[in-house]
């Protein structure tokens, strides 16, 4: 099975969510993986990981 993957960026609320829910739709078998979900798992259940001084670019 060959995988590929799509990588977007861009500046904040320049449409990579709404293009990559617009081409999950297109590909079959296709999931989004959106970091925004993950910042806020790390963040929310991992707390010795964020920066004791400076910003939290997680």
């Amino acid at each position: 099975m060959k995988r590929l993957l799509i990588i977007t960026v861009g500046k904040t609320h320049s449409g990579k969510t709404t293009f990559a829910g617009a081409l999950e739709k297109e590909l079959n078998h296709s999931i989004v993986v959106d970091q925004d979900n993950h910042a806020e798992f790390i963040n929310l259940f991992y707390k010795k990981l964020q920066p004791k001084e400076g910003p939290n670019t997680l």
